[in-house]
């Protein structure tokens, strides 16, 4: 799993000790309720948890600290579920998706029990379409000084190559193979689970 992440996320070879270290962190912190590696056997994870643990990634590139990007992740549960179930159909495809939020690193609440909380209270997804209303809300309309994209769809889509082990390109979407469509399988399948349990989106 954490060759695929680092394939995904385009980490060269000589950092990924770093990226162990950070994934070990994750682990530690919970961030994936249930899992317990490192004893006696192998930590085995769904495609949606795979998922999670590169948009985890992605909010560290952001300059969030662990602790802040399992806090953010778990606050927004739902709208991460959601968001993935734009992304990926019963179908197998991936269509535009993305998580938006204000990063808000210096000026979080010192409280941890309580206090207002701006990346909470920004936190929203949606598809290509709401995603562009939402920009132009925030910077041709209004007056919002930062905003965060994160691209579940690109995500996934750095997952696809990485489980092809191709190259990433700007221009192409990945060819989906076995493997690949066995994964947005899985994550399909997730969320037709997931949807009794939480009710539809």
């Amino acid at each position: 799993m954490l060759d695929l992440l680092a394939d995904a996320m385009e980490v060269p070879k000589e950092k990924r000790s770093a990226l162990l270290g950070r994934f070990q962190h994750l682990q530690r912190l919970k961030l994936i309720e249930g899992i317990n590696p490192g004893r006696g056997k192998a930590a085995e994870y769904s495609a949606y948890q795979v998922l999670v643990f590169a948009l985890a990634f992605q909010i560290l590139q952001l300059g969030m600290t662990p602790e802040r990007a399992v806090q953010v992740i778990k606050q927004n549960e739902d709208h991460i579920r959601l968001a993935v179930s734009l992304a990926v159909n019963e179908k197998g495809t991936v269509s535009p998706a993305m998580i938006w939020f204000d990063p808000a690193t210096l000026n979080r609440p010192v409280d941890k029990t309580g206090g207002f909380d701006l990346t909470e209270a920004t936190f929203d997804y949606g598809g290509a379409g709401s995603g562009h209303d939402a920009f132009r809300w925030f910077f041709i309309e209004g007056w919002v000084q930062r905003m965060v994209f994160v691209s579940v769809s690109g995500t996934i889509w750095h997952l696809i190559n990485a489980i092809e082990s191709e190259k990433p390109s700007a221009d192409s979407k990945p060819k989906i193979g076995i493997l690949s469509q066995s994964f947005l399988g899985s994550l399909a399948e997730w969320f037709e689970v997931s949807k009794a349990s939480h009710g539809s989106p």
